[in-house]
């Protein structure tokens, strides 16, 4: 993000971030603050560790129920180092330095005043929440990584307009989607779509809409092509096969009598009532050792029924049997009564809303208590002026609803400006909003809709893009007003 190529006060903006950077985590670290490298061994996304070092490959290509990119980075890792845990470690805290700097390099990009830019990059970097995620190996910290990085390059290609600028901006979001399976390739053609329709509306863009289009369809080509493979090999297309099994927990509010009465009225199947409130249970909670041997698998990643280090591995074959009933289950609960899933789809939205660091609040807890003073500040800088402290709290709804305002401003004004022909708004800039506006809505809208329970994890990722969106729309407006509207 720093070079000689650009201004010094620039420079020297980058080297405070990284000093702020460095002495926040020596202290975090000094105070008894650890890197917990322990999901490696037990987290469901995760092949087992054993397959990871010994049979990649292979262990990759027959992995169903993630996209395969965080899990290649474990295997190399376990192939490579002698200490995983220093090395994944190392990983993070590198993402960890990059991410302010490109938060910085955004802002400044789009016309944020340098020392504004420093004290929002400072403060974005110092949240807890960022700091309990870079010191867990688990994937939500590096897809906060691509998404600042892709936010950085966009923001350079609109004002370089350099091919390769725009081929790192669509190289980071295939990252993303190869990572996390809800950012499905709907969400790279909708990005495409509606980015090539602003671009075009504005005659002197148009041969901009044209390089943006085709660099959205190479993109999409690997995930299409990840989903074919799992079409042809596991029977579904997609990038997770365990669309059902999120979908079911987000649906079923139902305790066991009253499943056994909707299967008695053909409503749900036997296997909904085995996984009751609890679909992610052991493959033998399903079906007995006969049935499992009947069930087609290829190699010990989707064969095993647990993995070397005693838990369930959740890549068995049998998981797919079981979440495509689970998806017909819960289809046919939704279709049952739909109020009831909309009601519980505006709960998974305000959990959505409610602060990050409270999820896999198990794992976080030694670093939570280092963090505690900081953390304090932060939740009540995030809406926690008006006293709500548990999402149990009855005035949880009032906050949710103030969120969902500040939401709204930003995402109307954002459209407003949009649908502006004023040559005083240059398509860098908007371009940019527009991205931020779409993968912030996106994320969201499909959490809240087909999971429950880790929402407010699933958010914080896309936080940094309604930051740099709102700060986009400040910009743009004020430049409107002053008649000096410059990029």
């Amino acid at each position: 993000m720093i070079d000689a190529a650009r201004p010094p006060r620039e420079n020297a903006g980058g080297l405070i971030i990284l000093t702020v950077f460095i002495l926040s985590r020596f202290v975090f670290y000094l105070q008894g603050g650890a890197f917990i490298a322990t999901p490696l061994a037990f987290a469901m996304q995760y092949l087992d560790p054993a397959l990871l070092k010994t049979d990649l490959l292979q262990s990759l290509f027959y992995l169903h129920s993630q996209p395969p990119l965080f899990n290649l980075m474990l295997g190399l890792v376990l192939k490579l180092s002698q200490v995983p845990a220093l090395s994944y470690s190392i990983l993070f805290k590198t993402a960890g330095a990059l991410i302010p700097l490109a938060c910085y390099g955004t802002l400044t990009a789009i016309g944020v005043k340098r020392l504004t830019a420093l004290l929002i990059t400072i403060v974005f970097m110092l949240n807890p929440t960022l700091i309990l995620y870079e010191n867990l190996l688990y994937y939500s910290y590096i897809e906060t990584f691509y998404i600042a990085l892709a936010l950085f390059f966009l923001a350079r290609w609109g004002l370089e307009k350099k091919t390769s600028r725009l081929a790192l901006f669509w190289a980071f979001l295939l990252c993303l989607g190869l990572t996390r399976s809800v950012f499905h390739p709907v969400f790279f053609l909708l990005t495409g779509a509606v980015i090539t329709w602003y671009l075009w509306r504005r005659a002197e863009a148009k041969p901009l809409a044209e390089a943006f289009l085709r660099s959205c369809i190479v993109v999409v080509i690997p995930l299409m092509l990840l989903c074919s493979k799992n079409a042809s090999v596991f029977g579904f297309f997609g990038t997770s096969s365990w669309e059902g099994m999120n979908l079911w927990t987000k649906v079923n509010t139902f305790v066991p009598e009253q499943l056994e009465e909707l299967h008695a009225r053909g409503i749900v199947s036997t296997t909904a009532i085995k996984a009751e409130l609890r679909a992610f249970q052991p493959i033998t909670h399903y079906f007995n050792a006969a049935a499992l041997k009947n069930i087609p698998c290829h190699c010990l990643a989707d064969c095993s029924t647990t993995k070397s280090t005693g838990y369930p591995n959740f890549n068995h074959s049998g998981y797919i049997i079981v979440s495509q009933q689970l998806l017909r289950d819960a289809l046919s609960l939704i279709r049952r009564d739909p109020a009831r899933f909309l009601f519980d789809t505006l709960g998974s939205y305000s959990l959505t809303l409610w602060h990050s660091s409270d999820s896999v609040h198990g794992l976080f807890e030694n670093n939570m208590a280092v963090l505690k003073k900081l953390e304090s500040i932060y939740r009540f800088l995030h809406f926690g002026f008006g006293g709500v402290e548990s999402k149990l709290d009855e005035r949880m709804w009032g906050r949710t609803i103030v969120i969902s305002i500040l939401f709204a401003i930003v995402y109307i004004s954002t459209i407003i400006l949009a649908f502006k022909k004023e040559p005083r708004i240059t398509p860098a800039i908007m371009t940019l909003c527009i991205f931020c506006l779409v993968i912030h809505a996106y994320t969201i809208s499909v959490s809240s809709i087909i999971e429950f329970g880790e929402n407010n994890r699933f958010r914080s990722p896309v936080d940094l893009a309604f930051v740099v969106m709102t700060a986009g729309n400040i910009i743009m407006w004020s430049g409107l007003r002053s008649k000096r509207f410059k990029i």
